[in-house]
């Protein structure tokens, strides 16, 4: 027993020898607080290319990296169908079409009835006219008037018959054409859905599939974006009350090492991930990019506060409950601090001690 404590007692001196004080004093320094956020590069806008049908791809008109212009076609998707259904339509407009001039075949035959039934009419009348002054003048009798009466009669309605007749083919063929034309504007727009254009002026940054691919309704074939490239920042939930809009962002890439981009935060959204225990901050870039690289990783710190001339000390000598080791009149003891904004070094030191401290380290 006595064997196990003298071992333990040489452990303990030898570990308080290893241990190494440092002196310092606390300095002025220029000390800026930020909070830290992970994002990456987007343009302002951004959509994918999404198709409404199915088909085949058979057209692939622009590639990654393409810039296109409003309104420009980029993919076209064929299906047999709706081929079909533009051709079948197509063909009885043409069809149809003859039948609603004036001198097509139908009407030709109509209107030479008409023609004939309208003579006979006026021919009928005459003689009705005719034998009703001779009626009046008891020149002929009743029986004999009644007779042209009645032939007059019909004619007059075999005309308006025909007349109608007429006037209904035609309403009835421009009907049918009106239908045709109305089935080719379907078919039409049907096939136009099939035809992909670009919504924006801007870059087309990825393309997912190839010409031949079977498309699905509500498939992604490409990504698009237009616009400036700004930063999409992810910052942590604790960090709520710190971020708001107009705050400086100083932003680094792994793709330029050497350099800090300078930002400002644009729009703080006000949904909360659930799944991340983030929130969504977009920063306007201040200074170009070399290279404007969707998706390009980025870290930033927004900086929530900046002080010039203050007075810190590092941080590896602030202990737990905000205390520090100092030495007075030859004494150490430990004294409490109250402490302003902080950085990955330095911690600003507002009260509990002043420049001329002798500050204890231990390392």
């Amino acid at each position: 027993m006595k064997q196990q404590l003298s071992w333990l007692l040489l452990a303990a001196l030898a570990s308080s020898c290893g241990s190494k004080e440092t002196e310092i004093h606390p300095e002025k320094k220029l000390l800026t607080s930020a909070v830290y956020a992970s994002g990456s590069l987007v343009p302002e806008e951004e959509y994918k290319v999404i198709s409404s049908v199915d088909g085949y791809l058979v057209q692939a008109l622009v590639k990654e990296g393409d810039t296109v212009h409003k309104g420009q076609l980029m993919f076209a998707i064929s299906n047999d169908v709706r081929n079909a259904q533009m051709q079948g339509a197509e063909a009885m407009v043409k069809r149809t079409m003859p039948a609603v001039v004036d001198n097509a075949p139908v009407f030709r035959e109509l209107q030479g009835k008409l023609e004939v039934a309208r003579i006979r009419m006026q021919q009928d009348s005459l003689q009705y006219q005719r034998y009703k002054n001779l009626f009046e003048q008891n020149a002929i009798s009743k029986s004999n008037y009644e007779k042209y009466y009645l032939q007059y009669q019909s004619s007059l309605k075999d005309y308006q018959s025909l007349k109608q007749n007429v006037e209904q083919q035609r309403i009835s063929a421009n009907l049918q054409l009106q239908q045709a034309e109305n089935s080719l504007m379907v078919a039409a727009a049907q096939s136009e859905v099939g035809k992909l254009k670009s919504f924006v002026n801007g870059v087309v940054y990825d393309v997912y599939k190839k010409e031949g691919d079977l498309i699905n309704p509500n498939q992604a074939i490409a990504l698009v974006g237009a616009g400036k490239m700004y930063a999409k920042l992810m910052v942590d939930e604790d960090d709520l009350d710190k971020v708001y809009a107009g705050q400086q962002v100083l932003i680094t890439m792994d793709a330029f090492p050497e350099k800090v981009f300078k930002a400002h935060i644009s729009k703080v959204y006000p949904l909360l991930s659930k799944v991340e225990q983030s929130f969504r901050v977009d920063a306007q870039l201040d200074d170009a990019i070399p290279v404007s690289m969707y998706g390009l990783n980025l870290e930033a710190n927004i900086v929530v506060a900046d002080k010039k001339n203050v007075l810190a000390i590092p941080r590896t000598a602030v202990m737990k409950g905000d205390t520090v080791w100092v030495k007075e009149n030859g004494e150490k003891k430990k004294v409490k601090i109250q402490k302003g904004i902080e950085d990955d070094v330095w911690v600003e030191v507002r009260g509990g001690i002043t420049e001329s401290s002798i500050l204890i380290i231990q390392k």
